[in-house]
Parts: C-alpha cells; structure tokens; sequence
C-alpha cells in the first residue's frame, strides 16, 4: 500500500471513530435543530397562498386598425397594475364577504403578468388554504369584471359616436337631397348637391359597417382558466421543509461540533480505545454490572483467562505487580480482589496490598473471609478463609515515620521487597492515590496492570500510568475493561482496628464493634 493511500486510510479511521465516539453530540444536535425547527413553527403563523390562473381577452380601443396584432395590445404592467388596484380589491373585498377592507386585499395579492402572454396568476395570501383560496378567486373574479365594465364603457362610447355621426350624417343626406331635387339638372348647385350625397352615403354606409362590427365584439374581460381550489396551496413556513432544515443544520453543526468537542472529550468508551491509548492487549473485557467477591463464574473465567495472559508475559523474576485501580466510587473495585483470588487458585502465593488509608467495603472483608494475622501501627495483615495461598495487607492511615504517603509506606517497600520463588506481590492503587505513590508503586514494581472503566476512566490518566511505565521500563501487560456501572453493593466503609489474631468475620454477621468501625467519610 502506497503512503498516499495508508494515510487516507488512517485519516478515514479517524474521521469514523471520532463520529462513533460522538454520536451523542452529534444526535443531540440534530435533535436541538429540529426542536428549534418546531418552535419557529409554533411562534411564526402560518401563510397559505393560493393562485388563480385567468385568460384575459385582448380589446382594442381602436378595433378598426388591423396593423398592430392583438397580443401587442396586452401591457403586463398595466395588468398588474388594473389588478392590484383599490376598485378590483373594493370589489373582491364585498365578493369575500370576510369583512376584510379594499387594503388589507391589497396588501394580500400579487399579480404575475407578462407583456404579450394573455394568461396572468393572481395570487392571494391569508392565515388558511381556504381563505387564500377564497380570495384569489374573488380577486380573479373582480380583476375580469372590472376589464368588462371598462370594455364596454368605452364600447358603448364607440357606438354613441357612430349613432350620433350617422344622424347628422342622415340630416347632411337630407340636404343633399333637398338641394338636388331644388336644382336644375346639370347645373353646378345640382352637380355639387348629387357629388355631396354620394360622399355622405359612403360615409353611411361605413358608420354601418362599423357599428355591426363593434355590435359583435365581446366585452367580457376574460374567464378563468384554473380556479385556487384546482391549484396547489403554498402554505409557508412549510412544516416539512422548515423541520427537514433545521434536521439538517442541526446535523452539520453536530458534525463540527463533534469535531471540537472530541479533543476535550476524554472518556474512554470501549476497549479498543483502551488499547489504543496503551498500546497493551485487552486482558479482559467484563460487562457484567453486578460486582461481588468472589465474583461469578463468567467473570472468574474471564478473570482466569487475564491471569494466563498476564503470567504468559510477566517479565522472569517479575514478583511485584502494580494494580492501578481507575474504577469510580467511593470504595475499591473487586476486580484487583478477584485477580488475586484466580491467582492463588494457581498456588501462587499472592500478596495483595490494598490502598490506604484503609478504606474498604465490608463485602471485601467478608467476601474474602479474611483471617486476622497481626496488626500493629504499620498496618492489618490478614489471610483469606477462601485460599490458603491469599493474604490481605492494609496499610495504616499514615506512615509512622511521617515520610511516605499511606500507600507506599516503609513497610510497604518492605514487604514488596521480600520476595521468595512462586510469589507475587500486587500493590493495588486507585485514582485517588496521591501521585507521589503511583509513582513509588511503579519505581518498585516489575509490571503494571490496569483496569479501566468504560465511559468513566480518562484517557490522560491511563496515558500517564502508561508513559511513567515506559520512562521506568515497567511493562505494562495490558487491561481488564468494565462497566463504570459495575462497583460493590455495600455503601458503607470499614476501617479496621487492631483485632486479636484468628478473628475473623463469617459471611452474612455482622462485624465485631471492638473490630471494625464505621467510617462514612473515608477515602477509597
């Protein structure tokens, strides 16, 4: 594969898993576009309009003039002008009968024309498809009647001038005739009188020419070829488009925004991501939300199956394991506690040292059924009642040397530092351990392990474990993935006090005051 084509191909990847990574973003902007889209409709009303198409019939004032052709009679502008005016608005206003004034018409049509077409679209506004229906048809129909009433006004004007031409004309041919019978044939006054009627009875006959023909004309202004209810009703806002757009937007903007928001958006959310950050395999990938001690039969295999692979690449006289716990909640995780059980299942003799100050749930100390060993002012050392190859140390809450955090204490160092052949030491520290004793449990560890929860653990956190690791040359064998949902039923910590060695609390009772103490505000 060419450079070219590998860098689209890791570019398109990142492009895909930055879109899966932030589809929440991306759906809430789109569902935030149509939400915006649904309150301009509510707040914008609602417009319908509705087109009447008219044929208009072409009339000429001079009718007698057979150089011009009709279609050049017709003037768009004039049209519009003749059909947005107050008398057609007055007219269709009354036609309406809604109460609506000659203005308000007005303001509501617009007239489509077009020099030399004899075909105009008048269109009509109003709140509803029937009203605008309503008003385009009275308006188309106030447009036609008025262009009758003006054709034949000036009709009727055109005959009474013909009328009153062809009655001094009849009085001039009277004369004419009066003067001839008068005269002497063939005498000028007798000659003059016939040549005055023959001119006169031309002129007659062709003022009767043209009445019969303006007789014959059609005043009608025109007729309506397509009626508002046959056509389309436009109603803005359109419903579909206006959701459809703010649908769109909002998924544009939700693309950049994902974009934006990815860099800041730290979350881990499955396990690929996790091992992207670290560069190390998924030992385990649990789903299961419901957390116990021991765990159930799935998770122990799952769990069984991390400790093959953890012992397959532990490092030779690797002893001592650093657990980063990065789990949310107030008290410890149970996969660190369950890791050590499937670890002594292997007679492996398995020291787990747990986060001080000693903040543990009781469904630990009751799950493991811890055995006390000794306790003294460095910390409790238990032995569990489930393995005889499992012991349990917590740190006191402080380091009486007043030098170290509780989770790296001298005795800690100590006792990690005492291994024997067929031992493992796993130092488990949560995202609330200072930083100082991540860093002290990774100066003395030969491994790290981690385990992160999905959709709550921080890529900048694991990267950090990750990169200490490397600068140390600690290997990091991989991670244990879960659920943020998954932690331990019980709400309440304990803190244990120094208890008389062989004590130990039975699954089910209830611990002995002069052994345990309630504390609500420890820290995990």
């Amino acid at each position: 594969m060419s450079q070219s084509a590998e860098g689209s191909t890791l570019g398109l990847e990142y492009y895909v898993r930055v879109l899966r990574r932030q589809w929440l973003v991306i759906v809430a902007s789109v569902l935030l576009g149509g939400l915006i889209a649904g309150f301009f409709l509510l707040l914008t009303p609602t417009r319908a309009t509705a087109t009447a198409d008219v044929n208009i019939n072409i009339i000429s004032t001079d009718p007698f003039n057979a150089s011009k052709q009709a279609s050049s009679l017709l003037d768009g502008t004039t049209e519009t002008q003749i059909a947005t005016s107050y008398s057609v608005a007055k007219d269709a206003a009354n036609e309406m009968g809604t109460g609506a004034s000659a203005a308000e018409v007005r303001r509501n049509v617009s007239v489509d024309a077009v020099t030399g077409a004899s075909v105009v679209h008048i269109a009509f506004t109003a709140p509803t498809a029937a009203e605008a229906q309503a008003g385009a048809d009275a308006v188309a129909g106030a447009y036609l009647a008025y262009r009758t009433a003006q054709a034949q006004t000036k009709l009727d004007a055109l005959l009474k001038g013909v009328e009153t031409r062809r009655t001094q004309l009849g009085e001039e041919l009277a004369n004419a005739n009066s003067r001839i019978s008068s005269s002497k044939s063939g005498t000028t006054e007798a000659n003059q009188a016939a040549s005055d009627r023959d001119l006169i009875t031309m002129e007659l006959n062709t003022l009767l020419t043209q009445k019969s023909v303006l007789a014959q004309i059609d005043t009608a202004g025109g007729s309506v070829l397509t009626t508002a209810s046959q056509n389309d009703v436009v109603v803005k806002p359109s419903k579909t488009q206006t959701l459809g757009a703010g649908l769109l937007v909002g998924g544009v903007l939700g693309l950049i925004a994902a974009f934006i928001v990815n860099p800041f958006d730290r979350r881990l959310r499955n396990a690929q991501e996790v091992r992207r950050i670290t560069g190390a395999p998924i030992l385990a990938d649990i789903s299961s939300l419901n957390a116990s001690i021991p765990a159930s039969d799935d998770t122990l295999e799952l769990l069984r199956v991390a400790r093959e692979r953890i012992l397959t690449d532990l490092p030779v006289d690797a002893h001592v394991i650093t657990i980063f716990d990065d789990t949310p909640g107030e008290v410890l995780s149970d996969i660190p506690v369950n890791l050590a059980v499937v670890m002594a299942e292997q007679d492996l003799t398995t020291h787990l040292i747990l986060p001080g100050p000693p903040a543990f749930s009781a469904e630990i100390r009751v799950g493991l059924d811890l055995i006390s060993q000794s306790a003294d002012e460095s910390g409790n050392l238990y032995r569990s009642g489930l393995s005889q190859h499992l012991d349990v140390f917590i740190p006191a809450e402080a380091d009486p040397a007043g030098n170290s955090s509780p989770d790296m204490s001298k005795d800690v160092r100590d006792r990690v530092s005492q291994h024997r052949q067929g031992e493992l030491h796993f130092v488990v520290l949560d995202h609330a351990s200072p930083r100082s004793s991540q860093l002290a449990a990774l100066r003395h560890s030969d491994a790290v392990v981690i385990v992160a929860a999905l959709r709550a653990s921080r890529s900048d956190r694991i990267a950090d474990v990750v990169t200490e690791s490397a600068r140390l040359g600690i290997a990091v064998l991989g991670t244990i993935a879960v659920p943020r949902e998954r932690s331990l039923p019980s709400p309440q910590t304990l803190v244990p006090t120094p208890a008389p060695p062989g004590e130990r609390v039975v699954a089910g009772e209830e611990p002995d005051a002069d052994s345990y103490a309630l504390s609500s505000s420890a820290p995990k």
